[in-house]
């Protein structure tokens, strides 16, 4: 099968390969996908280059094929497969990859059922495969922070008024939530995801770094976008804090990381999706007076301790929230299905290029060819 992968660290080592054997689902719980589209994240470009440029790669991960996530169509399983892999047969999903084997850069993958969720037939009247994968890794680490601070999204009915009741502040204002870095994937599916959810009883507010930025999170549903140097300035300091629930997607940095606790309200919450070194040298002393909580998130830890959380329910949940509400999926507007084939994805300044930037708005999805 034809895959994407290099046999050196580095994104610039990144080629295509025709003669990398079909994987074959060899477990009752694995399912063999034929990928339509890959999901592109920043932790691609993280694994890309989590050696010294030039540095080989392990010979048994060789071409090291990354893509974390994608959707596509079950081709095939095991002999041994168990009901639930053969209800997946041939249907529409979305997937999640495992990090310690191969990637979503691929024409084939083999992934755990627990981790493939099916597309409902009735989706497709609003969104196709490229749009189901965008959910695997962005959706799913979005979904999983909200519910760290506090604001579930929790599975909703076939109604388009679906209500749930607003989340408690002990302020008795309205619940604050602030995402830092809102305009990226997991920010602008976090947005999303909780206007859809919780309606007008949540304020939402995010911090960008460009106008274009700011009109983007606007577009997802934020009530109120500051700059990411204006936390301080603009929301409310000090023991009694402006925010309930916080959800961190840039390295929290000492400077930063001041800001968040100055801006916590007591008994609030913040979840840190990015670690960088600045996550090594916290000061968590004025939250620790706030009776404040500060978790993290990887999507990944869950299927590196046995499928510890139902990541295909999950996946389904999101799934249903676009359906019931009609809300599409967070592609990036400069998305067009011609661009993201994965030859002209993976030229200089292509899709894969964009994604390592760290400035697109939204998602970006690849498609993967013949």
């Amino acid at each position: 099968m034809k895959v994407l992968g290099t046999s050196k660290f580095g994104r610039n080592h990144l080629t295509f390969s025709t003669n990398h054997p079909k994987p074959i689902p060899t477990k009752s719980t694995e399912l063999l996908i034929k990928i339509h589209y890959t999901d592109l994240n920043p932790v691609d470009h993280h694994k890309l280059n989590m050696k010294p440029y030039g540095t080989p790669t392990p010979s048994h991960r060789t071409p090291f094929i990354v893509g974390y996530g994608g959707s596509g169509v079950v081709e095939s399983i095991s002999p041994d497969a168990d009901e639930e892999c053969s209800e997946l047969l041939n249907k529409r999903v979305c997937f999640l990859a495992d990090p310690s084997r191969d990637g979503s850069y691929a024409q084939y993958i083999v992934v755990d059922r627990r981790v493939v969720t099916a597309i409902p037939d009735g989706v497709s009247l609003y969104h196709g495969l490229h749009s189901a994968a965008c959910i695997p890794v962005a959706g799913v680490t979005a979904l999983e922070s909200l519910a760290k601070v506090g604001l579930p999204v929790e599975s909703i009915n076939d109604r388009d008024d679906t209500y749930f009741p607003p989340p408690s502040s002990c302020s008795g204002e309205k619940h604050r939530l602030l995402i830092v870095g809102g305009a990226g994937g997991v920010g602008s599916w976090a947005t999303i995801l909780a206007r859809a959810t919780y309606t007008n009883y949540v304020e939402i507010v995010c911090t960008t770094g460009s106008k274009e930025s700011s009109d983007w999170c606007t577009k997802m549903g934020a009530d109120v976008t500051i700059g990411h140097d204006e936390i301080d300035s603009k929301l409310g300091t000090g023991p009694k804090g402006s925010c309930d629930s916080i959800i961190c997607l840039t390295e929290p940095t000492t400077a930063l990381f001041a800001s968040l606790a100055e801006v916590l309200r007591p008994y609030g919450k913040i979840c840190l999706v990015v670690a960088g070194e600045g996550i090594k040298s916290l000061d968590m002393s004025f939250i620790f007076f706030k009776c404040g909580t500060v978790c993290t998130e990887t999507v990944f830890s869950s299927s590196r301790c046995g499928y510890h959380i139902d990541q295909a329910d999950e996946m389904r949940n999101i799934l249903k929230v676009l359906w019931v509400k009609k809300i599409a999926a967070p592609l990036s507007d400069t998305w067009e299905d011609e661009k993201s084939d994965w030859k002209i994805a993976c030229e200089e300044g292509g899709y894969i290029d964009m994604v390592g930037s760290g400035h697109v708005k939204g998602k970006l999805v690849m498609k993967i060819g013949d």
